[in-house]
C-alpha cells in the first residue's frame, strides 16, 4: 500500500497584480510547514509539483528546509494536471458583463461602493456565486479553460501520479485547493460539480490531504489537515 500527500500552496497575493506570487504570510506559512515535516520525519520517495509559481515556490521553501537539516528531498516531477482552475481569470474577464445582467452581482457591487471596507469580502462572495454558475455551464467564458476541461486535466494528472507511484511508496504533490478538491472527488466518486467546487473554499493554505493507493484503489484517508499553523496564520486564498 502506498500513501500520497497533496499539499495546497501557501497564501497567494489575492488582489495584487500577480496573484500567483506567495505573500509574505504565505512564505511564513510554508516555513512552518517545512519545519513540521522535518520535525515529524516525513520522508518522501517521489515529489510531484504543479507548474504555477505559487505551487513551485511552496515546494522550494520546503525543499530548502530539508536541505538545511541534511534530509533528502527527491527531484520533483512537474505535472501539468496539478494546475489550478482559472475561475479567477474567468470572473475578471466576464465581470463587466455580469455587473449589468446578474442581479446578485449588481447588488454586491453596489454594497462595495457604499462600504469599500467590504471590498475583499464581497469579492469572495461574488467569486463563490460565479463559480456555482460557471462549473455547471450556466455561465460561459470564452478563451479560458472551461471547468470541465480543468477536471479532465486533473484526472490526467492524477493518472500520471498513480502510474509513477510504486508499491509501498510515500509520495507528495504540491498543488492547489481546487485541484485537491477535484482529486478528493475522484476518490469519493462525487459527480455534482457544485459540490466539488464548494470543497475548494474549505481547503486551507499549506494544508495536506492524504490518500491510500493499492491495487488500483485510490481512497481518501484525511482531508485538509493543518497541524503546523496557529489560528492566526490560517488563510484560504
Amino acid at each position: 500500500m502506498s500513501k500520497l500527500f497533496f499539499f495546497r500552496h501557501a497564501q497567494a497575493s489575492f488582489g495584487a497584480d500577480n496573484y500567483d506570487a506567495l505573500s509574505d504570510k504565505g512564505i511564513a506559512q510554508t516555513v512552518l510547514l517545512g519545519k513540521y515535516l522535518v520535525a515529524k520525519k516525513f520522508k518522501f520517495d517521489k515529489i510531484f509539483v504543479g507548474p504555477l509559481e505559487r505551487q513551485k515556490h511552496t515546494f522550494e521553501i520546503v525543499k530548502d528546509i530539508y536541505k538545511k537539516n541534511n534530509l533528502p528531498m527527491p527531484k520533483p516531477l512537474m505535472v501539468d494536471g496539478l494546475k489550478e482552475h482559472v475561475g479567477h481569470i474567468a470572473l475578471d474577464k466576464i465581470l463587466p458583463e455580469l455587473q449589468k445582467t446578474e442581479p446578485y452581482i449588481k447588488e454586491m457591487v453596489a454594497k462595495t461602493k457604499a462600504n469599500p471596507k467590504r471590498a475583499r469580502a464581497n469579492r469572495l462572495l461574488v467569486f463563490q456565486h460565479f463559480m456555482n454558475e460557471w462549473v455547471e455551464g450556466k455561465i460561459v467564458v470564452d478563451e479560458v479553460v472551461a471547468w470541465s476541461d480543468f477536471r479532465n486535466n486533473v484526472r490526467a494528472g492524477l493518472k500520471t501520479i498513480l502510474e509513477n507511484t510504486g508499491s509501498g511508496e510515500t509520495n507528495a504533490a504540491f498543488t492547489s485547493g481546487g485541484t485537491i478538491s477535484s482529486i478528493a472527488a475522484e476518490s469519493l466518486k462525487i459527480s455534482d460539480e457544485k459540490v466539488v467546487a464548494s470543497l475548494n473554499f474549505s481547503i486551507r493554505n499549506t494544508s495536506f490531504s492524504s490518500f491510500f493507493y493499492s491495487k488500483g484503489n485510490f481512497n481518501l484517508f484525511a482531508l485538509n489537515e493543518l497541524p503546523h499553523l496557529p489560528e492566526e496564520m490560517i488563510t484560504f486564498v
